[in-house]
């Protein structure tokens, strides 16, 4: 395997990584997810809402697992749909209804689905 494809397969293992920290983390600790993500935990049933957030992250890393296990395009393409909605749902919460800018949250979503995209194409089979 040459340098480029390891390098791609060492990053899209890294944002599994990190996906799956993030939906264990809302299992076990869900105040520290939620201030790792700007927002305060919530209570009552917003609380069970506010969980589906770990839902959204453990659906993500499952895609990119199924990803590596299989080499299929389709689930990459799953998971880097996932991070550039979020991406996108954020732009749009700035855009439309006063949320602050998190420029650098969406930055890391956006890259991570940059990264999903091109590993689609380079460690997909066919590729």
């Amino acid at each position: 395997m040459n340098a480029r494809r390891s390098v791609l397969l060492g990053l899209v293992a890294l944002v599994g990584l990190l996906m799956t920290a993030n939906a264990a983390l809302w299992l076990v600790v869900p105040v520290r997810a939620a201030a790792a993500l700007a927002m305060p935990l919530l209570t009552g049933s917003a609380l069970s809402s506010q969980m589906d957030i770990g839902a959204f992250f453990l659906a993500g890393a499952s895609f990119i697992v199924m990803a590596l296990v299989t080499r299929e395009r389709p689930w990459f393409i799953a998971a880097a749909a996932l991070a550039l909605a979020a991406a996108a749902y954020r732009t749009a919460a700035y855009l439309f209804h006063g949320a602050p800018f998190l420029a650098d949250m969406i930055g890391i979503e956006v890259a991570m689905g940059m990264i999903l995209i091109i590993a689609s194409r380079v460690l997909g089979r066919g590729a």
